[in-house]
């Protein structure tokens, strides 16, 4: 389905998968960008590391390694490496070969009579080089697009059937945070008065979002007159984002100052308040109780404490979807260590667009030993519904 002015093209989440198939032949690091979704894949930045790349014997321990943590949590031995990775070698190779990962700093030794874990480092080589592209199955598709039936009316009720699709498809905590106030689309602004120096101001967003301001204007105006500075500020800024209707009376005030219309300039002073960034997000949470299904979890008191903490303040999750929003697509952050210390938790999460412009992001997160693979898919395709819905209410 086009947007306005743009003509329809493939679904975006089927593009992304179409492109990400071929990823491997490609650059590691690279920022793939399709239809409004991108996979990032690079983490170099976010840790300042310098992941050599592995050998391919390496590359198929690793793996192994990884696949079974994901699996059962469980430290993973050289026996069971030598069992499942394929490779024609003794368990005494395989351990120096991980003994080796080891000391690269891409596996753990938990304790001396154990096998290894990834550490963050493994865990971001896994997700660069080695991550498996899969495909959402029909079923999965059709349960979460039965979230979403019957269509939403209005968008709280569209990012709660979100984060409540992703809670279900995913099996661990979703979250979605809403538009940003400034990238609305002005439909509507009216000035009401409501005694003095009081006013009120309705903005009206394109996809019928209504937000209120209340302002003193230093000054007592009939509503006669804001009739008058409401039409102005229409005829100058409708079809604007809120940011950019900001700039534009920000812009003609400076060119009025030549000017000696009083109208002019009460409109510009009063519609400069109404139009102060505001950064009001609302982080929509559901099914926190699901990171209890991850055994490291439930078993640790202090680490259930910080997490349902960290769920309850938000700040911490509104900062790091934020972290996505700027990337403008799919982006898998682990194991934050300035957000959540010691927590090893990690997200998956997109942006979702409105006429190919990025306005809020969702994704789910938990443990470091998420299965990846299947998370990416669920996210975009999640993600790509929202853009939909965006999209078409836009147009």
């Amino acid at each position: 389905m086009g947007t306005a002015g743009h003509p329809p093209s493939a679904h975006p989440y089927q593009q992304t998968l179409n492109h990400l198939h071929g990823r491997q032949k490609s650059r590691p690091g690279l920022t793939f960008c399709f239809g409004g979704i991108r996979l990032l894949l690079d983490f170099m930045e976010e840790t300042g590391a310098i992941m050599n790349q592995l050998t391919e014997r390496e590359t198929v321990i690793l793996r192994t390694v990884l696949s079974q943590y994901i699996l059962t949590g469980e430290p993973v031995g050289s026996r069971t490496v030598a069992k499942l990775s394929g490779l024609s070698l003794s368990p005494a190779s395989i351990r120096n070969l991980m003994l080796d990962l080891e000391e690269r700093g891409y596996l753990l030794q938990p304790h001396t009579s154990a096998g290894r874990v990834p550490t963050a480092l493994g865990f971001r080589y896994y997700v660069d080089h080695i991550l498996p592209v899969q495909e959402l199955g029909v079923a999965a598709r059709q349960q979460i697009t039965q979230v979403f039936t019957p269509e939403a009316e209005e968008p709280g009720e569209l990012f709660r059937q979100a984060s409540r699709a992703l809670a279900a498809a995913s099996g661990h905590p979703a979250l979605v945070l809403t538009l940003r106030p400034q990238t609305l689309c002005l439909r509507h602004i009216q000035f009401i008065s409501l005694g003095g120096e009081a006013v009120l101001a309705l903005i009206v967003s394109q996809d019928q979002q209504v937000q209120t301001r209340f302002i003193r204007s230093g000054a007592s105006y009939t509503q006669e007159q804001l009739d008058r500075f409401s039409r102005y500020l229409n005829d100058i800024c409708q079809n604007l984002t809120l940011r950019e209707a900001r700039r534009r009376v920000l812009l003609q005030m400076e060119e009025e100052k030549s000017l000696f219309d009083q109208m002019v300039s009460q409109a510009l002073t009063l519609s400069r308040q109404a139009l102060e960034a505001q950064e009001e997000e609302e982080l929509y949470i559901d099914g926190t109780s699901k990171i209890l299904d991850y055994p490291e979890v439930a078993a640790d008191v202090e680490k259930i404490r910080a997490i349902f903490k960290a769920f309850e303040e938000k700040h911490h999750l509104i900062t790091l979807l934020d972290q996505t929003l700027a990337s403008h697509g799919v982006r898998i952050i682990i194991s934050p260590e300035e957000h959540f210390p010691e927590m090893q938790l990690s997200l998956v999460a997109s942006s979702y667009s409105c006429d190919q412009e990025p306005v809020g992001s969702l994704g789910v997160i938990g443990p470091m030993r998420m299965d990846y693979a299947r998370l990416v898919p669920i996210v975009c395709y999640t993600a790509s519904l929202v853009t939909r819905w965006l999209n078409k209410r836009h147009s």
